[in-house]
């Protein structure tokens, strides 16, 4: 197991000091992106699988959804943890934190970063992307993923694919510069 610390964490652009990522393409786990302020508060977008353990408590964590492999890195003892309340804990493959509180807002503010939430259903039924307006960097979990290919819909509902069709329409509308999926590489436009 791995211990994270912010030294493994590279910027997710060149510009942008506080804005991080990191990503372990050795095995399926998802990104973790890492957001800290001048006051040393740090707010992470999905925790991993859990195999990589960070080497700091957040003061808050945003989970994209509820599939083990962004779960399972939230430990018992964080407090601020968020995901969508639509989440459904009995479709295949989802572990949700019993810390884990359903979000009540569509947009926060952490230090100098402006988030929007936007829910985003196909993937999964709580699925949500994390819009960053003052830097324009989509967060979209395993809804979006580089040169437009989405998560999977065949372990969701039934509904699964019409939900991801309006879920990347809403998408398209939105205006990022940095996409940062769950898995896999960024795309800078």
């Amino acid at each position: 197991m791995a211990r994270l610390d912010f030294g493994v964490f590279k910027r997710i652009s060149a510009d942008l000091e506080n804005a991080l990522y990191y990503s372990n393409d050795g095995r399926t786990t998802s990104n973790i992106y890492l957001f800290h302020d001048e006051n040393g508060k740090s707010l992470i977008v999905d925790s991993g699988d859990g195999n990589d353990a960070l080497a700091f408590a957040p003061h808050a964590c945003f989970l994209t959804h509820g599939h083990f492999d962004h779960t399972g890195g939230v430990k018992q003892d964080w407090k601020n943890v968020f995901i969508h309340p639509l989440e459904d804990a009995h479709l295949p493959f989802i572990k949700i934190p019993e810390n884990a509180n359903p979000i009540t807002s569509t947009s926060f503010d952490f230090g100098a970063f402006h988030f929007e939430i936007i829910h985003t259903p196909g993937h999964t039924p709580g699925s949500m992307c994390l819009f960053e307006t003052n830097h324009s960097i989509l967060l979209s979990g395993d809804t979006l993923f580089v040169e437009g290919h989405h998560g999977r819909t065949d372990i969701s509902t039934e509904d699964a694919d019409e939900r991801m069709e309006e879920s990347l329409d809403v998408l398209s509308r939105v205006n990022w510069k940095t996409l940062c999926p769950g898995h896999g590489r960024l795309e800078n436009i």
